[in-house]
């Protein structure tokens, strides 16, 4: 891997989050987490469907406050949104509008950068895979190909921290074994501290270094799996499969 100082620590301390519903009523969402996510780590968050995983990502992407709680990256309070937290979402949510090569593009020219960094454009059009597609619109791409368009969009801001929620859980079977290799591949040879939510235990072990299982709304830290384990992982090895039953188990599954 790359400089761990290129690399994003992020600390949440005590985070808790409500929601208040349309009759006045407040809900709990996530409650008192807190959480040690080192630089350069690979970390999955899971849970029951609907238990607060997403607002938690959420509230690291800096999309949403929490009411109570900090989180730092680098040392740094987080307080909205930054182009040093790149976030993938389930749905590639590309501009129709926009071909491959524009759509990469974008963060660049948003950020005012995109004369003096141009020919990253290409260069993150190649390490998805996408070599001969900069032209196409995204509704002449299958689903994988948008998605390998999400992962360069957010990729070439050069990002510490790579958040995804849920990025492979549209994809066929086939494309998102593919597109998960892809990923390892990206996170090893570039360098920056990943964190899921996936609701997929085998895609949480093959992937993570660290897998966080949550409660049930509202989200608390149930338990978190250590997963010391060269890559590439073998999915149907005996530890692997121990593994994803220990934690279906934590899960109450």
């Amino acid at each position: 891997m790359v400089d761990e100082k290129k690399y994003g620590h992020i600390e949440i301390k005590n985070v808790s989050k409500r929601y208040i519903n349309l009759v006045g009523e407040e809900n709990d969402a996530v409650d008192n987490v807190s959480l040690d996510i080192k630089s350069g780590e690979f970390v999955s968050f899971m849970g029951p469907s609907g238990c607060g995983k997403t607002t938690l990502l959420r509230i690291i992407a800096g999309l949403l406050k929490p009411d109570e709680g900090q989180l730092y990256l680098d040392g740094e309070e987080i307080k909205g949104p930054g182009y040093e937290r790149g976030l993938v979402f389930q749905n590639p949510e590309l501009f129709e509008w926009l071909n491959v090569e524009q759509n990469v593009a974008f963060g660049l020219k948003a950020r005012k950068v995109y004369k003096e960094q141009k020919e990253n454009v290409q260069k993150y059009i190649d390490m998805v895979g996408l070599n001969g597609f900069e032209k196409a619109l995204p509704h002449h791409l299958s689903g994988g190909m948008q998605q390998r368009t999400a992962f360069a969009r957010a990729l070439i801001n050069h990002p510490k921290v790579l958040l995804l929620d849920e990025p492979f859980g549209a994809l066929d079977a086939f494309t998102r074994v593919s597109l998960q290799d892809r990923l390892i591949e990206l996170w090893k040879s570039i360098g920056y501290t990943a964190i899921m939510v996936t609701h997929d235990v085998e895609e949480a072990v093959v992937l993570s270094q660290k897998v966080v299982v949550m409660t049930g709304r509202p989200a608390k830290v149930s338990k978190i799996f250590e997963i010391n384990q060269d890559y590439p992982r073998n999915r149907n090895s005996i530890e692997m499969v121990e593994l994803k039953q220990k934690i279906l188990e934590e899960m109450h599954i």
